[in-house]
């Protein structure tokens, strides 16, 4: 018979085990852009677009999305249609694009650009795990097409501009374009450095990428909105010119922040609401003409990552310790590394080492709010309430916006 203290125990750590397993609400708003084009804007983490062509031919998926998000969009799917998912296209190698390959690749066929399976297999994405079926079965190297549920697809591989594997996916009927991160509007670009990516011939790149569709096409990007012709002939332009301002502003010594205090980009008639990331883009442009290798250093994940396979966490934190003794201007040593290989251990149910890792993470970057953050997060999954709660205190008097801190110490509080 159970006593009243250990009813009450059992108590709390179900509650725990509540917070911890439930998973972020995946919403999906659907857009019918023609007869058999469907556009979902998929947020579990954060928004993400997927195209759904739908018909006799079954069901085509370019850029699927996150394996958390796979249960909800196979429920929208069925409402539309009672084919399976048979044709898959990714547009770049981006887990948060394609990690539903996972779930999709059994019975799918992947089309992907011809450098995607050699990224995927790469460092950048151990943590990411992919099984054999997740690869793309089908690589393109140039400008092809075929007929999928009546309508022409085309796609049109384009090298080095956000990743080294970007892929243009056209429905010529449907007038409709997924454009990845090569073509957008509202913000510059995000370049992909360590997978091929670079500003240097990004414009020319973008400008022939645009080339390739009439001014009445839609165009449909990773992130955001979708947008016409003249918002994607507008984000071409600012590319254009912006370059020039900041290679002008660092040949004259400027940093970053002096280069927004100066606002170099008045002359574009820039606007924060219109283009909000123009700090980072230029942190992108400086980072690349100031820095060795485009500021790339090799994974400092995959070592820690093999000694955690052969190990446990107090491996990782051995080899962490040499390279950083050994070699610490050739690997990348920031707090996301070890705050990414920590939250790899919680949901392979390796709690001990996570912990470890997130220690570890704390006395690197002691002045860091999120890494206890993560650690109280790990002490919690535990059933350490004592720990848990000092690290979300820690966490918050660092940064008392922490507004997941002040949440979770609230819960905490309650149990």
């Amino acid at each position: 018979m159970k006593t009243k203290k250990s009813i009450l125990l059992l108590m709390v750590f179900l509650a725990i085990a509540t917070m911890i397993m439930a998973q972020p609400k995946t919403s999906i708003e659907t857009t019918k852009m023609s007869e058999t084009l469907y556009h979902f804007k998929v947020t579990t983490f954060y928004p993400v677009s997927t195209l759904a062509s739908i018909g006799p031919d079954g069901i085509l998926l370019v850029d699927p999305g996150m394996e958390q998000s796979y249960k909800e969009l196979m429920k929208v799917l069925a409402e539309l249609s009672d084919m399976k998912v048979t044709k898959v296209i990714n547009t770049h190698s981006h887990d948060h694009h394609t990690s539903m390959n996972k779930k999709l690749g059994e019975t799918a066929e992947i089309v992907a650009h011809a450098a995607s399976a050699e990224l995927m297999r790469g460092d950048l994405d151990v943590l990411v795990e992919w099984p054999q079926k997740a690869f793309p079965s089908r690589s393109i190297d140039s400008e092809t097409s075929f007929v999928f549920n009546g309508e022409e697809i085309r796609l049109i591989p384009v090298t080095g501009g956000h990743c080294k594997d970007d892929l243009l996916v056209y429905f010529p009927e449907s007038k409709v374009a997924c454009t990845g991160g090569v073509l957008k509007a509202g913000s510059y670009p995000m370049i992909d450095f360590a997978r091929g990516g670079d500003f240097r011939g990004f414009p020319a790149l973008a400008r022939k990428a645009l080339s390739y569709f009439p001014r009445d096409v839609t165009f449909v990007q990773s992130h955001g909105e979708n947008f016409d012709y003249t918002q994607a002939n507008e984000y071409v332009e600012r590319v254009e010119k912006s370059i020039p301002l900041i290679k002008k502003a660092v040949s004259a010594g400027k940093t970053p922040k002096t280069m927004l205090d100066d606002d170099i980009f008045s002359v574009l008639a820039d606007d924060d609401k219109a283009y909000p990331n123009r700090g980072f883009w230029i942190q992108t442009i400086h980072r690349g003409l100031t820095m060795k290798n485009n500021g790339v250093k090799k994974s400092l994940t995959a070592p820690l990552f093999h000694a955690l396979q052969k190990g446990n966490g107090g491996d990782a934190t051995k080899i962490y310790r040499e390279l950083k003794k050994t070699s610490p201007e050739e690997y990348g040593f920031n707090e996301n590394v070890l705050n990414a290989l920590g939250y790899y251990l919680l949901g392979k149910d390796r709690l001990d080492d996570a912990v470890k890792i997130f220690k570890l993470n704390v006395k690197e970057y002691p002045k860091a709010f999120n890494v206890y953050d993560s650690l109280g997060e790990a002490y919690m999954t535990k059933g350490n309430i004592r720990r848990a709660k000092r690290n979300y205190k820690k966490s918050i008097r660092i940064n008392p916006e922490n507004q997941n801190g002040i949440d979770m110490l609230e819960k905490l509080s309650s149990l």
